[in-house]
C-alpha cells in the first residue's frame, strides 16, 4: 500500500480555470482504492508558506478564502507526504498543483508550490541536509526553479523530452546520483500522457517512472502536479503506483 494524502477538500470545485477541476482527483481514487492507505492531510500554516513565497503573494492567494483554504491544505499534504517519504515512498494526491508558483508570482494553475515548501520545511527542521527534486511535468517547473535555484541544499532537475524514446533515458540520467541526497521528490505531472496535451508517453511508462525513482532512492515521495486527460488519469497514477510497489517488494 503507498501511504497517500488526500482529502475530499480537493474536490471542491474552487475558481480556477476549466480543465484543472475536482475530477482531476476524483478519478483517481477508485482507480488506486485497493493500493492506497489514504491520510488526511492537516493545513499548512502561514509561516511555512513564509518559507518560500512573500507575504504579498500570501495575502493575494488569502483574498479568496475558498481557493486559500484547498491551497493550503494541498500544502500540508505535500509536507505529510515528504516526512513519510523520509521512510517509505508516499503519494499526494493534492490539487492545487504548485510548480508554477515562484516566491514572488504565481500562475499555471498554480497558487502556492507544494514541492518547494515541503522540502524547505525538511530542510528546516533538521530531517534533511541536502534534497533531489525532480519534475516530470510536461511544463517547465519554473516556479520551484525559481525558489530553490539560490539554495545549495537543493538539486533541481526538470524532464523536458518531447519524444518518448528520450524520456526514460533522461529520467535515468537524472536520476543517477539520487542515492546521494537525503530524499528525492517527484513533481509528478500526467500531462506528458500520449492522449493529454504533451503526445509523449504511455500508460508503462508511468510505471517504469514510478519502478525508477524508488529503485534509484526508496527516500522518495511525489505530487500530482498536471493531468487533464480525466478518462485515462487515474489508471495513469495507478500504473505509477504499481511502479512504485515494485520497487518496494523484496526481489
Amino acid at each position: 500500500m503507498i501511504p497517500t494524502l488526500y482529502s475530499d477538500d480537493f474536490l471542491i470545485d474552487y475558481p480556477t480555470v476549466d480543465c484543472e477541476n475536482p475530477d482531476r482527483v476524483g478519478v483517481v481514487i477508485p482507480q488506486i482504492s485497493d493500493i492506497a492507505q489514504i491520510i488526511e492531510p492537516e493545513p499548512c500554516s502561514v509561516n511555512d508558506l513564509l518559507l518560500c513565497h512573500s507575504d504579498s503573494i500570501i495575502k493575494l492567494v488569502q483574498k479568496n478564502s475558498k481557493v486559500y483554504d484547498v491551497a493550503i491544505k494541498a500544502v500540508g499534504g505535500a509536507f505529510r507526504a515528504a516526512e513519510i517519504g523520509l521512510e517509505k515512498p508516499a503519494f499526494a494526491l493534492i490539487r492545487p498543483p504548485g510548480h508554477h508558483a515562484g516566491s514572488n508570482f504565481n500562475g499555471g494553475f498554480c497558487f502556492f508550490n507544494n514541492m518547494a515548501i515541503a522540502i524547505k520545511k525538511l530542510l528546516s527542521q533538521g530531517c534533511i541536509k541536502k534534497a533531489l527534486i525532480v519534475d516530470i511535468d510536461l511544463h517547465y517547473g519554473n516556479g520551484t526553479e525559481d525558489i530553490v535555484r539560490e539554495d545549495s541544499r537543493i538539486t533541481f532537475r526538470n524532464i523536458d523530452s518531447n519524444r518518448r524514446e528520450d524520456f526514460l533515458a533522461d529520467l535515468e540520467e537524472a536520476l543517477k546520483d539520487a542515492g546521494n541526497f537525503d530524499i528525492v521528490g517527484c513533481s509528478a505531472g500526467f500531462d506528458t500522457y500520449v492522449h493529454d496535451w504533451g503526445s509523449i508517453l504511455l500508460t508503462e511508462d508511468f510505471f517504469s517512472s514510478g519502478k525508477m525513482f524508488v529503485k534509484a532512492n526508496p527516500r522518495f515521495f511525489a505530487i500530482l502536479e498536471g493531468g487533464y486527460y480525466i478518462t485515462d488519469l487515474g489508471k495513469n497514477v495507478r500504473a505509477f503506483f504499481r511502479g512504485m510497489m515494485e520497487s518496494c517488494s523484496p526481489a
